[in-house]
């Protein structure tokens, strides 16, 4: 009888052993994958982190450009000058103003490189339709609209 009772007991805790090494082994993969997703999204932040600071400095030497610009501006008369040379000040207007804007679009285009390769996931409605685009039935669409009355 009491070797039928240890008998039991063993096999209850070795049952039970093997439950637990199951679930730390799953415990373990889902760590493994939650470091992995960790350490990608501090790169990302490092990532973002790196092109922020130097949006930063670019920023500052701009500014630093605009009151050097404000100061030139401030000491001259730009109507006596355009009335006097209007090809001289509209050349430069033009190539400055041009040159504002591949600048802006350059910072724009590194800024939104960053998240290329990123995944959100989807949002659950209940529906597993997100795209609102869509016409429905009552609605009136580009074709069948107007009735011809």
């Amino acid at each position: 009888m009491t070797t039928l009772a240890l008998a039991a007991a063993t096999y209850g805790l070795w049952d039970q052993n093997l439950k637990l090494q199951k679930n730390i082994a799953s415990q373990r993969v889902a760590i493994e994958q939650q470091e992995e997703a960790f350490k990608e999204l501090q790169l990302q932040t490092k990532q973002q982190t790196d092109a922020l600071q130097g949006m930063q400095k670019r920023n500052q030497e701009i500014e630093g450009e605009m009151a050097r610009y404000l100061d030139i501006f401030s000491r001259h008369n730009l109507t006596k000058l355009a009335t006097a040379k209007p090809g001289l000040i509209e050349k430069r207007a033009n190539n400055a103003t041009k040159q504002v804007f591949e600048s802006i679009e350059n910072d724009s285009r590194d800024v939104d490189t960053l998240d290329d390769g990123v995944q959100l996931a989807p949002e659950a409605t209940g529906t597993g339709d997100n795209n609102s685009n869509k016409a429905s039935k009552d609605r009136d669409t580009a074709t069948g609209s107007s009735s011809g009355d």
